[in-house]
């Protein structure tokens, strides 16, 4: 191994740490290994750069704005109501729920699917006294595997494929994944009504544990009439100083007011209502004029509105806390608790650093959902009485898209990155999306982690990096055979797609896999289709994949829920891969 090889193997190895251990954002870690490549010499700019014109990458993003267009459309909405009916067992629910997903997945980006149905499947479960925790990572999985039916199911296969392309193959069509993705779908749902439904954790959802347990960290305080208080700003006040309280809300006059910190004026007879623990506060609440009300009742005034929402991927407010955000200011909500991985915080909110996937439950007012809702800094999980605008002309356009997006891959009119392409600009055109709806719905962070990953792996190749690997590997096929070399092949991309995320494993694991098909005489199409399903295959971890991450607070779920539930589906997954891979090529 020479001594680029090394210093690529160097620059690897930091960028796992700094990936499991979360220091930075995933598409930022990979972006900054990609530049110290640039700066070592070890990689040219060109080549370093090349990933962000591979055609998968712009596919990608030609798909964002389709898979918004149908999630604006509400097509995900009268589809869910259609399939799931009253009277019906949890394994009848899970089989309605996950052959539609399945199906929609193969042919548009499956997060905003899974985005748009939290919401409403949230409220049907609840509705009909199922836990949401028993349908969500049903509903994650089923999107999953049907990214596998199709070439554009999800942006893994599109980085294989650009990956192909660049070397000169063919590549691949829009259905010669379905060999596998629909076994693989199919299995999966088989999986989940025979056995994985017991697997299942039964959890309450936040809305519910919130109102259960709320005076545990609910506290209200009424402000006497010779307070100190009275005629003071909140901040003059000091109130926003409190280190286990966060003020959030004041009910004055049987009205209720979320207050600016720096001109709110607090007047006699207030109630403040405050979350976290009261201890440091009730200490001190006689001398400043405040009288601690036990119990917690209900406030007849209905203007505010609790709402859940998940930090999105590429949302600004990552990696800052709360206090330094201005959340309050700028939303015109108050945070009333995170929920991060399974336990709920309530104390010290202002000095939280908030994280993707973290859920948090807002206290804001009734008009907030259609102020937000197509903001890209978190998505929302509970359901409002906001509806977008949903016109049938709009809908005709999206499924006459669709079809011919469909039509024209079959007969193979097109490439599919001409088709997409042609797609976003007749959705834009037609106006079905607007300009600012296409350059919003695009996840940026998705582009930047797509390209950045696919010129690391031109380093694992150009240094000899993924040959040397592939040797190796290579030469197990005398005590393993082939099939012995695609398990471990299977198993090392898993493991990692898990620990990294799909894309980043699919533009490493690549070069490796067409290496070891040049050395051993086999065809690069089956280590491609390997590892494009072993990359997408992510069950065991939230991290692995955004659907699961977006899940995993509504859910209420756990790390290990995934590992219990997502193990034996995993194997399940590489059996029948490894299975109809050896059939077809071997």
């Amino acid at each position: 191994m020479n001594l680029e090889a090394i210093v690529v193997c160097l620059v690897l190895f930091s960028m796992f740490i700094v990936l499991i251990k979360e220091w930075l954002l995933p598409e930022f870690t990979v972006f900054l290994a990609m530049g110290s490549l640039i700066l070592t010499g070890i990689l040219s700019p060109k080549d370093a750069l090349s990933g962000f014109s591979n055609p998968g990458v712009h596919t990608v993003a030609f798909l964002f704005i389709l898979g918004a267009s149908v999630s604006k459309s509400g097509i995900l909405d009268d589809l869910l109501i259609r399939f799931l009916k009253d009277r019906l067992s949890l394994r009848s629910v899970i089989l309605r729920l996950m052959i539609p997903v399945s199906g929609l997945s193969a042919f548009m980006n499956n997060t905003p699917i899974v985005t748009m149905l939290i919401p409403p499947l949230q409220t049907w479960a609840i509705t009909h006294k199922i836990k949401p925790s028993k349908l969500l990572i049903p509903l994650s999985y089923a999107a999953i595997l049907g990214g596998t039916i199709t070439l554009i199911g999800t942006s893994t296969n599109l980085v294989i494929q650009g990956l192909l392309l660049e070397r000169g193959l063919k590549g691949f069509h829009l259905f010669d994944f379905s060999l596998f993705g629909i076994p693989l779908a199919l299995a999966g749902i088989i999986y989940f009504i025979a056995v994985g439904f017991r697997l299942l954790p039964d959890r309450t959802h936040s809305l519910k544990m919130f109102e259960d347990e709320k005076e545990n960290f609910i506290s209200k305080f009424e402000v006497k009439k010779d307070s100190n208080l009275i005629g003071k700003t909140i901040i003059e006040a000091m109130l926003r100083n409190l280190n286990q309280l966060f003020l959030i809300e004041i009910i004055r006059k049987g009205k209720t007011i979320i207050p600016d910190p720096y001109e709110e004026v607090i007047h006699g007879g207030d109630i403040l209502v405050f979350s976290g623990n009261p201890q440091e506060l009730i200490k001190i609440s006689e001398l400043i004029g405040l009288e601690h009300l036990s119990g917690i009742e209900e406030n007849e005034d209905k203007s505010t509105l609790l709402y859940e929402v998940v930090i999105s991927g590429n949302s600004p407010l990552i990696n800052k806390k709360i206090r330094e955000s201005q959340f309050r200011s700028k939303y015109h909500a108050v945070i009333v608790a995170i929920k991060r991985k399974g336990t709920h915080i309530t104390t010290g909110i202002g000095n939280i650093e908030m994280k993707p996937g973290d859920t948090l439950l807002l206290l804001a007012k009734s008009d907030f959902p259609k102020s937000w809702s197509d903001s890209e800094d978190f998505y929302f999980l509970s359901s409002s009485d906001f509806k977008r605008k949903q016109s049938k002309k709009d809908r005709v356009i999206v499924a006459a898209i669709l079809t011919g997006i469909l039509m024209g891959s079959i007969f193979q009119i097109l490439p599919i990155y001409q088709l997409t392409m042609l797609a976003a600009v007749s959705l834009l055109l037609l106006k079905t999306i607007t300009v600012t709806e296409a350059i919003k719905s695009i996840n940026w962070n998705v582009i930047i982690l797509m390209g950045s990953a696919i010129g690391i792996g031109r380093a694992v190749e150009l240094t000899g990096l993924g040959q040397a690997v592939a040797q190796i590997l290579a030469k197990l096929q005398t005590s393993l055979g082939v099939i012995g070399i695609l398990i471990v092949f299977y198993l090392i991309t898993l493991i990692l797609t898990e620990i990294l995320n799909n894309l980043a494993t699919a533009a490493l694991m690549f070069p490796i896999g067409f290496s070891i098909s040049s050395q051993l005489n086999l065809d690069p199409m089956m280590f491609a289709i390997v590892t494009a399903i072993a990359a997408s295959c992510s069950f065991l971890t939230p991290i692995g994949y955004q659907t699961n991450l977006l899940v995993y607070g509504p859910g209420g779920y756990k790390f290990t829920d995934y590992l219990k539930v997502g193990l034996p589906l995993s194997f399940i997954c590489m059996f029948i891969t490894i299975s109809l891979a050896a059939l077809k090529w071997l």
